[in-house]
């Protein structure tokens, strides 16, 4: 009800009164309804054009009060000053009830006129037609009904019992098969034939219950981090966990109640310990700042970046691995300032030229003519995954043909490289060089 969203009211726990006289004020309007319980508040709502005069909202305290509503104050009562003057009380949900019947009427309504215009016939006549055929066994054993008690009460003369016996047996049977025609009078149409006060019920049920249930927040699941060392199984690294962090803050549907939730519920200690002082009425980004003061990055931009270009590949790294690896240092260092990301593609390609000691790779590629024009990072890193996938194919086919021992050499000497056949073997100073 419109009503009750304008002047913030509980329609629930209100009756709807019309007909009240100006003279009245707010506690006495409460005053006489008080005896079914406690009264929130009144309000009396302005005169509008079509609408009743003297309307005000009664809310009471408790929805129980509702339904200890005597059946005696509902509908007319008499005004308490002048009995010619008549107050109509009616609760909120009666009024949603008959709101809510009337617009399902009304569209079954207009669906049965569209029914009746498509087949060019009106559509009282197909209405009366279909109910008139569905009350038609009713009408013919009524008409039964009617004749043979015309015949038992009907007096039978005497000239008429003396007769023989087929004369008895014949009548009867002539009376009882003689056609009548009952007149059939228009049907009358009840509203609660399209409209069932069961179905009116279920209805404003399911809508109240809509609009005063919260909306649910919808499941984001983050990852469980602790900041312990060595990392646990099960857990990710802190800039794992702050990525997913990132994308639930960004999230407009959910409040900083939930966010906060959300984030403690993936930490455990030390990590929940830190931000533990802060408790729950603190805004998300002030946890997100003291988990950076203590699992962030630290190390300074300039040394970050330094160390991306001090970083070659390592012994059994696949040119792709290389790749990877100098990325993720770029990320690091752009994100202490290190370096910007407007250029980070041509930073990227012009370290993995000078770093990669596959050379016969880069001039396959080409890789030195498009440091101008350089590829974005997935660009690139396509590029050597499908390059390095088409030289194992063919290393496979050499060992088919030649045998590993001869293939390996051939390899060697065709690629001035040893096979990416295997795993990455990882050197002693792969530490060093990543840091």
């Amino acid at each position: 009800m419109d009503l009750c969203n304008r002047f913030d009211i509980d329609g629930q726990r209100s009756l709807y009164v019309t007909g009240i006289e100006g003279v009245y004020a707010d506690i006495d309007i409460a005053n006489v309804f008080e005896i079914n319980g406690n009264i929130s508040k009144v309000v009396k709502i302005p005169n509008e054009q079509n609408q009743p005069e003297g309307r005000a909202l009664v809310e009471y305290v408790s929805e129980k009060s509702i339904s200890k509503v005597d059946p005696k104050i509902l509908g007319d009562i008499p005004s308490p000053n002048d009995p010619s003057v008549v107050w109509s009380v009616r609760t909120i949900r009666d009024v949603v009830q008959e709101e809510v019947g009337k617009e399902i009427a009304h569209r079954y309504l207009s669906e049965l006129r569209a029914v009746g215009g498509s087949g060019k016939v009106g559509f009282l006549s197909v209405l009366q037609s279909e109910l008139q055929e569905s009350q038609a066994p009713t009408y013919h054993s009524q008409t039964s009904d009617i004749q043979s008690s015309a015949v038992q009460n009907s007096p039978v003369p005497e000239h008429v019992m003396s007769n023989d016996s087929s004369t008895e047996s014949t009548e009867p049977a002539q009376a009882c098969s003689a056609p009548v025609s009952p007149s059939l009078t228009p049907v009358h149409i009840d509203q609660n034939m399209f409209n069932p006060p069961q179905v009116q019920k279920v209805i404003v049920e399911h809508v109240i219950r809509s609009e005063s249930a919260s909306p649910t927040s919808p499941h984001i699941r983050i990852r469980i981090f602790s900041g312990r060392t060595p990392r646990p199984n099960g857990e990710v690294d802190y800039e794992t966990w702050r990525t997913q962090v990132d994308l639930l803050l960004c999230d407009p549907a959910l409040n900083n109640a939930q966010k906060v939730r959300k984030i403690l519920e993936s930490l455990l200690s030390p990590a929940a310990d830190i931000v533990k002082p802060l408790g729950v009425n603190s805004l998300p980004g002030l946890y997100i700042t003291q988990l950076d003061s203590a699992f962030g990055v630290v190390e300074d931009g300039e040394e970050l970046f330094a160390a991306f270009l001090s970083s070659n590949q390592n012994n059994g790294e696949k040119p792709s691995a290389y790749l990877n690896r100098l990325h993720s240092l770029l990320t690091r260092a752009i994100s202490r300032g290190g370096a910007s990301t407007e250029n980070s593609n041509e930073l990227i390609l012009r370290q993995f030229c000078r770093g990669c000691w596959d050379q016969s790779l880069i001039i396959g590629l080409q890789l030195e003519h498009k440091k101008n024009n350089p590829p974005s990072f997935p660009e690139l890193l396509l590029l050597l995954r499908s390059e390095e996938d088409r030289r194992s194919s063919k290393l496979d086919r050499m060992k088919k043909h030649l045998g590993s021992t001869k293939a390996a050499a051939h390899a060697h000497f065709l690629y001035n490289m040893s096979s990416y056949d295997h795993e990455s073997v990882s050197s002693p100073d792969t530490g060093q060089s990543e840091t």
